[in-house]
């Protein structure tokens, strides 16, 4: 059998050809699921950023307070299209990015009471699903390399 010019050679005989993109295939179910993780991250900042927006036109609150949350949006969201997309970098970049932000809400949690307490908690647990979530992407990301090998 002639062996095709534009598939690269295959160094094992009787083995299966290998795919013409030379990246073996990714379970994409963990994919799925840190993006699903990150983007309610995205969220949950997008309606406190709203919530913060709404105390600022009121007078209470500083207009300043909504920079950092509309920041977070952008990464949570841009993370999420990267590791859909196959960015194994990106589920390393989102591991931390939950890890700290759920760090950090545990922590704001406990020094408030009410009302922001209970926001907080909520990321809390956004937070730590994120984390799982962006942990077994990464672990789908190593498997696909160990497989491919």
């Amino acid at each position: 059998m002639t062996p095709n010019p534009y598939q690269p050679p295959n160094p094992y005989a009787g083995a299966p050809p290998v795919a013409s993109s030379g990246v073996a295939a990714v379970n994409r179910t963990p994919l799925v699921l840190a993006a699903v993780g990150a983007w309610l991250a995205s969220l949950y900042w997008a309606a406190l950023a709203l919530l913060r927006g709404l105390f600022a036109a009121a007078g209470t609150g500083s207009g300043a307070m909504v920079i950092m949350p509309i920041v977070l949006i952008v990464l949570y969201a841009m993370r999420g299209f990267q590791v859909l997309q196959g960015d194994p970098a990106a589920a390393r970049r989102l591991l931390w990015l939950h890890a700290f932000g759920a760090l950090a809400a545990l922590l704001l949690a406990f020094s408030t009471s009410g009302f922001y307490a209970g926001l907080q908690s909520v990321k809390v647990l956004i937070g730590i699903f994120g984390a799982v979530t962006a942990f077994r992407a990464q672990r789908a990301f190593a498997q696909s390399v160990v497989v491919r090998r």
